[in-house]
């Protein structure tokens, strides 16, 4: 765990320092204390692959300018979990004011404006896009955006990152990836449920959403077809094929995916260590072990009974 505390240094070199931490934990940034008050402790660490900061401080503005982002592609979404006080975002045109309980999402590939008005605790987790891009498609509308303000599920999203800073991050891998996969499953949700809620009308971007959900909780269902999905949501095949062409992927392809992830997961975590591989195979739609055998090789480089032997050894 990585420690940073401005009360370790002289107060005129608070700034400077606290711009230095922020910058080496996430992406370079300017930052400006606003008042007199220039307080920071920032916490950080890694479990797998969720990254997560806890960070504390007085009122402050933060940018990642346009010179910083061409010369940093860190290729990652940045979510920020308020637990107390208000934090502005601002990117892409778009605003949102985050207060307690709420999140919100930035791309460290461009620009953006963080305002922390006053006294303010949040978690920060630091997301590869390509992962979001898998359970939500394109992330370029999320940006700059409340969620989580209502939803039942957010206060689990919130207790699992208390718990995690609370972890020694030498956990086993095969935990981190059942922790990291729970962290995505709920965020989804969320998000999904609220882009679908904030719409009137139901757009083609929160219809995708929704799709997504119910192919990611049917994927036990061997007969999963895009034709059954599609009667779910009173709309044809082929607009439901269009919809996922848009998102870069087609019906098939993004069961597979889905399906070989989860598998993955299942292999790797303590609960499923006395279980079959083949049942395994089969609780997540494949009736095939010679083809799931095959998939997963192709997609991971090792097989699955390599998955599990290497989940063994972490």
């Amino acid at each position: 765990m990585n420690t940073y505390n401005t009360a370790d240094v002289l107060y005129a070199e608070r700034c400077e320092y606290w711009r230095h931490a922020i910058s080496r934990t996430f992406v370079p940034l300017e930052s400006t204390f606003s008042g007199s008050q220039r307080q920071g402790v920032l916490r950080s660490g890694a479990w797998g692959d969720l990254r997560i900061s806890e960070v504390s401080s007085s009122a402050q503005d933060v940018m990642r300018c346009r010179r910083g982002a061409d010369n940093h592609p860190d290729n990652a979404m940045l979510l920020s979990f308020i637990s107390q006080g208000k934090t502005s975002v601002v990117q892409a045109g778009s605003h949102a004011c985050l207060g307690q309980g709420e999140f919100g999402l930035y791309d460290t590939r461009f620009p953006y404006e963080l305002h922390l008005h006053g006294e303010t605790r949040q978690h920060v987790v630091q997301i590869p896009i390509e992962h979001l891009r898998q359970e939500l498609g394109k992330t370029e509308r999320l940006v700059a955006h409340s969620f989580g303000k209502k939803h039942a599920l957010t206060p689990f999203l919130h207790l699992l990152l208390n718990n995690l800073m609370a972890q020694p991050e030498d956990i086993a891998s095969r935990h981190t990836g059942l922790l990291y996969g729970q962290f995505l499953e709920l965020l989804a949700v969320i998000i999904s449920d609220e882009c679908e809620a904030k719409r009137p009308s139901r757009s083609s971007a929160g219809l995708l959403f929704q799709i997504k959900i119910m192919i990611n909780q049917q994927l036990s269902d061997t007969t999963l077809s895009a034709s059954k999905i599609a009667e779910s949501f009173s709309i044809s095949p082929r607009y439901l094929s269009m919809l996922l062409k848009s998102d870069g992927t087609t019906f098939g392809r993004y069961v597979l995916t889905q399906r070989l992830n989860k598998a993955s997961l299942a292999l790797q975590s303590p609960l499923y260590s006395d279980i079959p591989i083949s049942q395994i195979a089969w609780k997540f739609g494949f009736n095939d072990m010679a083809y799931f055998s095959r998939a997963f090789r192709a997609k991971f480089s090792y097989s699955p009974t390599e998955c599990r032997h290497q989940a063994g050894e972490a």
